[in-house]
């Protein structure tokens, strides 16, 4: 790998030790001197440029202070996986990370309203499907759901397309009210300029009974990535050659889907069949 090559990995890695700098009370400029680095080698590290050993790692932790679980911690996170790949079980500061610095995201959600879409009670039927959690647990994660959705009232947020199928729309959780509300909010977001809301019905191609839910996130400053997840752990691809399948994948499904305004229609159409006085299900 390349010393200006950038990956998933190496930036999360960069991320958290920019943090453990910045909580130590240090610009790059002191940690470096502590060190005998040059400024441009914390720079580096930082962007997740390159590769760095265990040593420069242990070293720079060292000097911000990182106490040995936390820097074993961190540590952990720069170990060699295949090349392209980065698979978390805790995936959300690696997946925020992400988020926040894609200039666009285009998504497909099968079976669920994607979770920077989700209402705060879709949200939180969607957290008691496990059956697992507590009431504390849910209401946690809840409110981290509804942190990451400030991502779409930035005032420069990335481009977004969700490709939402039909099944994820006429699955009825946590009753007619919360559907009503979830459909609403959905027409709502689609009015935003930055925002495309799609429908894919499942008369409209046999692609849209493969089920696949994945995002691909671009970027200014370097290589797509590609992030899928099941209940057990994320995975960030930057293999190109699944890159390019997934985004093969993608346009077929746009080309099979309802265009923008049909979409608004269909989402309108059943927040009315949600809020039927009978209850009955669209």
């Amino acid at each position: 790998m390349g010393e200006l090559e950038s990956t998933a990995r190496g930036r999360q890695l960069g991320e958290e030790l920019r943090r453990r700098r910045e909580r130590a009370g240090l610009n790059g400029v002191e940690l470096a001197r502590r060190i005998g680095w040059s400024p441009s080698t914390v720079s580096r590290m930082e962007a997740g440029l390159g590769n760095h050993s265990e040593v420069k790692l242990t070293a720079y932790l060292a000097h911000c202070g990182t106490s040995a679980p936390d820097a074993a911690e961190v540590l952990r996170l720069g170990e060699p996986g295949e090349d392209g790949y980065l698979v978390r079980r805790s995936v959300l500061r690696t997946l925020v990370l992400h988020e926040s610095t894609a200039v666009g995201i285009r998504e497909t959600a099968p079976l669920l309203v994607p979770g920077l879409l989700q209402t705060e009670d879709y949200a939180r039927a969607v957290m008691h499907l496990p059956g697992s959690l507590t009431e504390d647990e849910i209401a946690a994660r809840v409110a981290v759901r509804m942190d990451r959705q400030t991502l779409l009232r930035r005032r420069w947020p990335p481009r977004f397309t969700y490709l939402i199928y039909e099944p994820a729309l006429r699955c009825p959780l946590g009753g007619d009210r919360v559907m009503h509300e979830q459909m609403l909010h959905l027409v709502f977001l689609s009015s935003r300029p930055q925002m495309t809301i799609r429908v894919v019905r499942l008369s409209d191609g046999a692609r849209a009974a493969h089920g696949q839910q994945f995002a691909l996130m671009e970027y200014a400053d370097h290589g797509p990535v590609l992030y899928a997840e099941n209940t057990f752990a994320g995975m960030f691809v930057e293999n190109r050659e699944d890159v390019e399948t997934s985004r093969a994948f993608l346009d077929g499904i746009a080309g099979d889907a309802l265009n923008e305004g049909q979409s608004r229609e269909f989402l309108a159409a059943l927040a009315s069949d949600y809020d039927r006085p009978d209850g009955g299900a669209p």
